[in-house]
């Protein structure tokens, strides 16, 4: 099956298009300005791998959590590509993607994308599975959290931003490939979805953990307390 896979969730933007062991991917990391490129790398996955966009058979894109208005882009961009073309599209969580790859690391793996305010996107895995609840806390709560397990690594995009904990604990490594980017990853978990869940539904969102800023301002104005939008 033919896979065309999108990640918009971070400020690395990535294309992946492939199936089986052919494979094409293209990426910019140049900060948050998805809308006007990620159109431009789709059609430069398609032309570096011959194949015409009416060939696609499946979609996807990042779930979330990430960036409010990279995860609306990468969705909004895989709907309509799905729609057009009449064929089933996936989401994928993020952080499921990020750590792809890590299971055969004898320990915890824990992807971090920076959420701003002081706090991380993350969760944690063993041997490729998701052991915990996605998590939305400060650097030092997170470190804590992985001090329980006799070895932890950090990997995704803001991986580096936890080098001064791991400095302090031998046990903790940072991933010196975790900006690094993950549509391909995407592109296969899509798949392994796909056979195990079905399509995606027309009226799924994006997964986020905390209202954005224009609703946080909202509750604010009204007196209402910060709302809490986690979940495993």
């Amino acid at each position: 099956m033919t896979v065309l896979a999108i990640d918009s969730a971070t400020d690395i933007l990535s294309v992946a298009l492939g199936s089986g062991e052919r494979w094409s991917e293209t990426s910019i990391d140049m900060g948050l300005k998805h809308a006007e490129r990620v159109m431009g790398l789709v059609d430069s996955c398609l032309s570096q791998a011959g194949i015409r966009r009416e060939e696609l058979e499946l979609v996807a894109c990042a779930k979330g959590p990430g960036s409010f208005t990279g995860l609306r882009i990468g969705m909004s961009s895989t709907k309509g590509i799905a729609a057009g073309l009449g064929i089933p599209w996936i989401a994928v969580p993020t952080l499921d993607a990020l750590a792809w790859g890590y299971d055969f690391f004898d320990g915890a793996v824990a992807p971090i994308i920076d959420g701003r305010k002081g706090r991380f996107y993350s969760a944690v895995y063993e041997r490729g599975s998701r052991v915990s609840e996605w998590l939305d806390l400060p650097l030092a709560e997170l470190a804590g959290l992985l001090d329980t397990y006799p070895v932890a690594l950090v990997t995704g995009p803001d991986a580096e931003q936890f080098r001064s904990y791991a400095s302090e604990r031998p046990g903790f490594r940072v991933d010196e490939r975790g900006r690094r980017p993950v549509a391909r990853a995407l592109a296969v978990l899509a798949l392994e979805r796909l056979g195990r869940e079905g399509p995606g539904s027309p009226d799924e969102g994006p997964l986020y953990l905390r209202p954005s800023e224009a609703e946080e301002s909202a509750l604010r104005r009204e007196g209402l307390p910060r709302l809490g939008l986690g979940g495993a």
